[in-house]
């Protein structure tokens, strides 16, 4: 097997940044004119490359498809309808921040996950603010997401330190250090009642596969000292088989991690990304296929979608343009080329040559390729989805929400 291409090649979307605990730092450089938060998903999409599978305002919940008999445990306090997930950040320009649309549709969403917070570097379990607006912002938030009747989860992530190399590393530093995962558990649940959160989010990529039983035994961790009625969610990178030494996809014991959270949330938006040639980055037969496996281990009633809310503008350089939905249609118009159809991928998607003679491929998502992953949603009853990111999505596409999931 070749080594791994990402930690060979050592790509750096961002400098490191650090700062203390609940202390947001500067805003974060950017390079190539990526902004941070962006370079996030960037890097997340990038290493997914070596992955082996290819309260009173809110009406009454509906039931919903993806229904079944409670539980009693958490995952409840949302409701019984499939489960909207939402990831929110500030606005970065030229992408507009999540706050707006947050509001304007809060009907249809269940949950937001800011994107505030991640493991220090030095894996000693310090829980950092990161790209994340001060304190008084973040609880403003809060405060507007919880009148709207949603819940909003603290999320730790070991990303945006400059590589994959280096997100391993301190993935690989925090769990073989037990005293780092009691100092970790402390903080998020001392930054969870500071500012009112409704539960945990994990989001710990490209960690090393043989650290598989330390990530399960951390989750089964914070999951344990997770006061009643609080929420435990984690991402994953979906995968079709179980390839046990692959660098991304190896370390999560899906049947276990299933058992320990309340929901499951496959990043099903990377089929294609910045290290591949164009193309879509959610084909349907793609997202079928990540989703039938999942079920095999994780229960249905806990399996989240994830939905991509942006496009890529392959073309012109060795790095895709990461685009929202209207910069794509805007481009689109700009070149004079229409928007076509992929009847096999089920996405939208254009050519056009720049004005430098490069010839360039435009892939992104809209309200119709969404209708059809939430019609997947629908046959496999699972439990909902999760965009990525709010503020970035066709606006047409919430009216697919309403219809196929409320």
């Amino acid at each position: 097997m070749n080594p791994h291409p990402c930690r060979r090649r050592g790509w750096s979307l961002l400098p490191p940044r650090r700062s203390p605990a609940g202390v947001p730092p500067a805003r974060p450089g950017r390079r190539r004119g990526v902004p941070a938060v962006t370079a996030l998903l960037l890097i997340a999409l990038f290493l997914g490359a070596c992955r082996a599978g290819g309260p009173a305002s809110r009406a009454p919940a509906k039931p919903g498809p993806g229904a079944g008999p409670g539980t009693g445990g958490a995952a409840d306090i949302v409701g019984k309808d499939p489960v909207v997930y939402g990831f929110y950040t500030e606005p970065e320009p030229p992408l507009a921040g999540s706050f707006e649309t947050m509001v304007r549709h809060a009907r249809d969403l269940d949950v937001i996950v800011p994107f505030w917070f991640r493991l220090a570097e030095s894996g000693d379990g310090t829980i950092e603010a990161y790209a994340a607006p001060p304190p008084e912002r973040r609880k403003q938030v809060i405060r507007e997401a919880h009148r709207r009747g949603l819940k909003v989860e603290l999320i730790v992530h070991n990303l945006l330190y400059g590589s994959g190399e280096r997100s391993a590393a301190t993935a690989r530093r925090f769990l073989r250090d037990p005293q780092a995962q009691e100092r970790a558990v402390r903080g998020l649940l001392d930054i969870m009642r500071q500012e009112g959160y409704d539960g945990i989010h994990i989001d710990l990529e490209t960690v090393p596969p043989e650290e598989r039983p330390r990530l399960t035994a951390f989750v089964r961790k914070v999951r344990d000292a997770l006061p009643d009625g609080k929420l435990l969610s984690i991402a994953v990178f979906p995968r079709d088989r179980d390839d046990r030494t692959d660098p991304n996809t190896g370390v999560y014991d899906y049947a276990a991690l299933g058992e320990a959270v309340d929901f499951f949330i496959l990043m099903t938006y990377s089929e294609h990304r910045a290290d591949t040639p164009p193309g879509p980055l959610a084909s349907l037969d793609y997202v079928d296929r990540m989703v039938r496996y999942a079920l095999r281990y994780v229960p249905r009633d806990k399996v989240i979608v994830g939905l991509g809310a942006f496009g890529f503008d392959w073309g012109g350089g060795t790095f895709p343009r990461y685009l929202d939905h209207a910069q794509a249609v805007q481009l689109a118009r700009q070149q004079g080329v229409d928007v076509r159809w992929d009847d096999r991928a089920r996405v939208p998607y254009f050519t056009y040559t720049a004005e430098d003679g490069s010839s360039h491929a435009v892939y992104f998502e809209n309200a119709r390729s969404w209708a059809e992953k939430i019609n997947l949603v629908r046959r496999h009853r699972v439990r909902g989805v999760a965009i990525w990111r709010l503020g970035m999505e066709d606006p047409a596409a919430w009216r697919e929400i309403a219809r196929r999931l409320r």
